[in-house]
């Protein structure tokens, strides 16, 4: 984690990934996700238009197909590259970046990637609504 412009962020790539999902559809992962024994951290934007999920490297590591980016592109979902800044809530601030799932307190514990990218896709099969990109 690192500040930058007097707000705290992490840096994808090197412990942790993110996965970009519009806000209507967070709520169905979230749902698909609940019965993991750690919490999924999940940060909502300001606007509330969209919703961060956190997630740990592969490993071995690997990029998302392309396909499989086109497919969930289609739905408004994001996997931002290596390197991307992914604000994190103050505790203070009801009205920009806010948890939709905290962490659990402690040692951080995230889910597998492909477990969430298995909770969209299955969410999108089922018919979540078509969100344009």
């Amino acid at each position: 984690m690192e500040l930058f412009a007097d707000r705290l962020y992490l840096t994808t790539g090197h412990n942790v990934e993110a996965i970009v999902i519009p806000s209507g559809l967070s709520e169905q992962i979230r749902a698909r996700l609940a019965h993991l024994p750690q919490a999924t951290p999940a940060i909502i934007d300001p606007h509330n238009r969209y919703c961060t999920f956190l997630t740990a490297l592969t490993n071995p590591y690997h990029t998302v197909p392309q396909p499989i980016q086109r497919q969930l592109a289609l739905h408004g979902v994001t996997v931002p590259q290596p390197g991307t800044r992914v604000m994190l809530p103050r505790s203070d601030d009801q009205f920009g970046w806010r948890w939709a799932c905290e962490p659990t307190p402690g040692r951080l514990r995230l889910p597998q990637r492909t477990l969430v990218l298995s909770a969209i896709r299955l969410s999108i099969l089922e018919g979540a609504d078509v969100v344009p990109a």
